[in-house]
């Protein structure tokens, strides 16, 4: 029904994007490279070598005061040092990829702001330069502002002009945003296989003298080392027969094989998940189920659950601590096309979260190519 290019399977994609953009946006994990040692105490931060003066600092967090009543705890003053960088590396790449806005234009922008416009709608000089005495700005401190806030609107423009939204994939919104899934699926821990596997998995004494004869160099106890090499064969003869029983279900699955066949091969109990959209996180039923999280953060997961039909099985799902397999119970994706007012609104929210996506991954790349380094010795 739904296969890999599915724009059901593709908003999916976006959704779950979307979900960690919020948080990476919010956290947006600036390195730490902190180096007070010579770092002079009017600076605050260095962007690539670009300075983040301390004066700059306390005009900022003074606006945020006004609308954030904990702007001087220790903790808003790292969030706003991070807006901070964050903002410098925009400018930066937007430079980097030749983004520039004219003199022209920022004096023209200016102009226009209606705060700066008398009672008959002129631009008002006067207005403008008792704006900037209040801030405590210079004109030329003003145009850079201005210019950076337009250098980066257009960084903005440029990502958004290629995440436009077809209808296809609004229609996908729509059939995600209205979905009902619901799964059965066998959890097999590995404690359980491990004494299930007990005799095959079991190493001779032979076998740690072998492994310790093939490593000498590596001896150096050899009471702990004997314990050490039975465990690491252990493991090996563990993982061996793990992924011989994967493989079998893969197989099974890709045949078309059924979810009680899988169950037979995996072993474990069977249960039923809470209903949940796609996208959404799956847990275990009940008012105060687990996420299941080794299934929801699987790559697999969307695909195979869209894609079987109900009683077949899926791959299996490798988690730190077991294996999964499941099979649909309710599947439930209608493709209709919204009314108009409610299509306008996906297509608007699935371009934002395509842009998103994009600057994301674009301004983290950045990042790890940067160098970053923050004085956190607020006042």
């Amino acid at each position: 029904m739904f296969d890999s290019r599915s724009p059901v399977v593709k908003i999916a994609g976006y959704a779950i994007v979307g979900f960690f953009v919020i948080i990476i946006i919010i956290s947006f994990g600036m390195p730490d490279f902190m180096s007070r040692l010579g770092m002079d105490k009017s600076i605050v931060a260095v962007v690539n070598g670009e300075k983040i003066h301390h004066l700059d600092f306390l005009r900022y967090r003074n606006s945020v005061s006004q609308r954030v009543p904990d702007a001087t705890s220790k903790e808003m003053q790292h969030y706003i040092l991070d807006s901070m960088i964050r903002y410098r590396l925009q400018l930066q790449k937007a430079s980097a990829i030749g983004i520039r806005v004219s003199d022209e234009r920022v004096k023209r922008v200016i102009r226009e702001m209606p705060m700066f416009r008398d009672e008959s709608g002129r631009f008002n000089r006067q207005h403008l330069n008792l704006f900037l005495d209040h801030h405590h700005l210079s004109l030329n401190d003003y145009y850079v502002m201005v210019r950076e806030d337009l250098v980066n609107e257009e960084l903005v423009r440029l990502i958004q002009s290629g995440s436009g939204a077809t209808r296809d994939e609004v229609l996908g919104r729509a059939a995600v945003d209205n979905s009902r899934l619901q799964i059965k699926y066998c959890y097999a821990a590995n404690s359980e296989l491990r004494k299930r596997w007990a005799g095959d998995i079991r190493v001779t004494d032979a076998e740690v003298d072998a492994e310790l004869a093939a490593n000498r160099s590596e001896v150096k106890d050899p009471k702990t080392d004997r314990q050490r090499v039975r465990s690491k064969l252990e493991d090996r003869k563990f993982e061996a027969k793990k992924k011989e029983m994967t493989d079998g279900i893969d197989r099974l699955s890709l045949d078309g094989g059924s979810f009680d066949q899988a169950v037979a091969r995996l072993g474990g109990a069977v249960r039923a998940s809470a209903v949940f959209k796609v996208g959404e996180p799956v847990r275990e039923a009940g008012d105060k189920g687990a996420v299941l999280y080794s299934l929801s953060d699987s790559p697999l997961f969307v695909g195979d659950c869209l894609s079987l039909r109900s009683g077949a099985s899926s791959r299996v799902i490798s988690s730190f601590d077991g294996l999964y397999v499941f099979t649909p119970l309710v599947k439930d994706v209608p493709m209709r096309e919204p009314a108009a007012a409610q299509y306008e609104a996906m297509k608007t929210r699935l371009r934002n979260e395509k842009t998103n996506a994009v600057y994301i991954n674009m301004m983290t790349t950045f990042l790890e190519k940067s160098k970053v380094s923050k004085n956190l010795n607020f006042d």
